[in-house]
């Protein structure tokens, strides 16, 4: 399906694309990492109370991760 973007639109080429892509993977592997490192680090000190926004950090960093790591593949 074939629909014509207006010229108003811009629209970034295939390789900045990739490069967004790219930088998003990193993210999304930094997030976890932080996320699962600041959680083992806070489950040491038996400080469990906090640990909502850490998943939720995990869950952003892999959902980036799944979303440009597939958008890489094709």
């Amino acid at each position: 399906m074939n629909v014509p973007i207006p010229d108003f639109v811009p629209v970034p080429s295939t390789e900045i694309m990739q490069t967004i892509s790219i930088v998003s993977l990193i993210i999304g592997i930094c997030l976890v990492g932080v996320g699962l490192l600041f959680l083992f680090l806070s489950k040491k000190k038996g400080k469990e109370k906090k640990a909502t926004a850490l998943w939720v950090v995990i869950g952003v960093g892999v959902l980036l991760i799944a979303n440009h790591g597939i958008q890489l593949l094709f």
